[in-house]
Formats: structure tokens, C-alpha cells, sequence
């Protein structure tokens, strides 16, 4: 009959779900007792033949407060109810202030923008399309957004506040089991024609992961390359700029020689974007993989990345980030 809490936990989780109980069953015994009592009155004043007309219990001509004892009664007993679960309902609402806490919590900065969610961190590391929290640390979040009003929402932990443009909302939670939750990120405030493709994942690692891959974020760099030296033939793909429905690699088609280097280089001020290859040639190495890239590795304006293609044949590659336009493709010939 109750929900089930989930297994990766905010403060507000339990107590929300808490309240729902309380709202659940004073709602059902109450739901119960009037279904009772209308069907035994129907029952008992049904239409029969035999039944003489119902007594009249007040006349107009009567004096006095009449049924007074019972609806004081009544009236006790409702308020005292919805008294006892809207005390509690505004009681957590002192949820919503970041707690005291003995160590520091980590803060996380998340800007909203059509249609993607970006995290930057205290050592100004940025990720989208994926946030990473340590277990069993309190994380607060700094919430806000460049274009649109968004909202912002971790279905696991049952947390999320709006994402306004110029206000900063906070909200905090401290998961308590590790693992990536796919897509457990979303916005629920319909903010365009991409809002249904607004998500992101949520990673929970344990502490010594997440610290291991904090310290590692020093080492990026803003152009990153899959070849170093690069000694044969070289062609340079523009991501321009303008993140709309007209953006796209330019030049969309490409037809290159085996063993050339490709760099994409972002020039758009306005978002940022991925090369992202969907599709390679059967025996060819995915350029994703020998750069080393994550599907969330993110570009933005002047930052490039560079693949070596050898092997012949046709290579699908997308912007993961606005995959409904920017696509195109690389011909390797022998």
C-alpha cells in the first residue's frame, strides 16, 4: 500500500515519503468511514413501501444551537488531524537549508541551458550530461540557468529545485549507495522542443574513486590529441558557431586519404559540443576509444580534439549534445 523507499537515499526522501504515509492513511480510514456510513444510510433509507417517512430532527420553528456537540466534534477531530501533518509538512521544509556538518561538503555549481545540464566543480572542472558525487558525503548544489526557466531533479533521491535565469537555488542530499543511475537526471519544467532529451546520468562512486578521479581532472587539457606529432596528411573539420537546428560540422561530408589526421575544432561561443563516432569500418579501432574519451567528453570554443582514421572505409560521428541535427560522416579511401 506505502511506497517503497528507495535504495540510494536523500533527507528529504525519507521524510517526504514519511508524510506521503501519514497523508495516505489518514486519507484511506477517512475515504473508509464516509463510504460506510453513505452506504448505510442508503441501505437503510432505500425506497420501500413499507417505510414510513424519515423523522424530521430540526424544525424551523425550533430554538437552540441544535446538532451543535456534533459539529464541534467533527470539527475537532479534522483540524486536529490536518494540524498534526501540516505541522509536520512545513517542518521540512528546514530541509531545504544546507546542513552544519563536521567536514566540508562539496559544492557543485549545475547550469541549466537548452537542452543539456552542466556541472562545474570547485577546481573549475566541467562535465555534462553526467554527475559525480561522492557516497556518504553531503553535496550541495548551486542551481541555475543561462536561457530559460528549467527544473532540475534526481528521481533516485527524490531532490530537485527550479533552475531560473539570474537566481541561484540550493539543494543538498547524501547518497548513500554507489553506483551510475542512467538518465536519472532530468529537467521537469518544459522548457522547449529538446525538454524530453534534458537528462543526464548521476554517478555515485566511493570515496577513494571519487578522489582518485578528482585529482585526475588536473591533467586536462584544452586541446586534446589521439596522435602527438602529427607527421602525415591533416584535414580540420569546424564545429561552427550558432547551436541551432542550422549548425553542423563543417564540412559535413568528408572523403580523406588513409592515415589522415582529422581535427575538429569548436569555434561555437554559445554551447558546448562532442565528436562522437556512432559508426566505424568492420576492423577499424572506434576513434572514441583511442583517444581515450568518455561519451561525455565535452568541447567548447577553442578547444579542438584529433583522430588518425587508417583504416578504410565509412565513419559515422555525431554531436551527442544536439544529435537530432549535427551529424555527418568520413570516407577513408585505401
Amino acid at each position: 500500500m506505502f511506497p517503497v523507499v528507495l535504495d540510494v537515499e536523500a533527507p528529504t526522501n525519507v521524510l517526504f515519503f514519511t508524510l506521503l504515509k501519514y497523508y495516505l492513511f489518514i486519507g484511506f480510514a477517512a475515504g473508509t468511514v464516509v463510504t460506510v456510513w453513505m452506504l448505510y444510510w442508503i441501505v437503510k433509507y432505500r425506497e420501500r413501501k413499507d417505510v414510513k417517512e424519515a423523522p424530521v430532527y430540526h424544525h424551523e420553528d425550533e430554538t437552540g444551537w441544535g446538532n451543535w456537540r456534533t459539529v464541534v466534534l467533527t470539527l475537532l477531530l479534522t483540524g486536529g488531524l490536518l494540524a498534526f501533518v501540516e505541522y509536520e509538512t512545513f517542518a521540512s521544509t528546514g530541509l531545504i537549508v544546507p546542513p552544519a556538518t563536521t567536514g566540508d561538503p562539496v559544492y557543485i555549481n549545475v547550469t541549466a541551458q537548452q537542452f543539456y545540464w552542466t556541472f562545474t566543480y570547485p577546481n573549475g572542472h566541467t562535465q555534462i550530461a553526467n554527475l559525480t558525487v561522492p557516497v556518504n558525503e553531503i553535496v550541495i548544489l548551486n542551481i541555475t540557468s543561462l536561457d530559460v526557466d528549467h527544473s532540475f531533479a534526481i528521481d533516485s533521491l527524490s531532490v530537485g529545485k527550479d533552475a531560473i535565469p539570474g537566481e541561484h537555488n540550493f539543494v543538498w542530499f547524501n547518497a548513500t549507495q554507489t553506483g551510475t543511475f542512467i538518465n536519472d537526471i532530468r529537467c521537469r519544467e518544459l522548457c522547449g522542443i529538446g525538454h524530453a532529451g534534458m537528462l543526464a546520468n548521476f554517478t555515485v562512486a566511493s570515496q577513494t574513486t571519487y578522489n582518485s578521479w578528482y585529482a585526475s581532472l588536473s591533467a586536462v587539457h584544452t586541446t586534446t590529441t589521439s596522435s602527438g606529432s602529427v607527421t602525415g596528411p591533416t584535414q580540420t573539420v569546424i564545429l561552427p558557431q550558432g547551436a541551432s537546428t542550422g549548425l553542423n560540422f563543417s564540412p559535413s561530408s568528408l572523403t580523406v586519404a588513409s592515415g589522415t589526421t582529422i581535427t575538429f575544432m569548436d569555434q561555437d561561443t554559445g554551447a558546448p559540443h562532442n565528436v562522437w563516432f556512432t559508426s566505424v569500418p568492420t576492423g577499424a579501432t572506434n576513434p572514441n576509444s583511442a583517444a581515450g574519451q568518455s561519451s561525455y567528453y565535452t568541447l567548447t570554443a577553442g578547444q579542438s580534439v584529433s583522430f588518425t582514421l587508417t583504416t578504410p572505409g565509412l565513419y559515422h560521428y555525431e554531436c551527442q549534445f544536439h544529435t537530432g541535427w549535427m551529424q555527418a560522416t568520413i570516407t577513408v579511401t585505401g
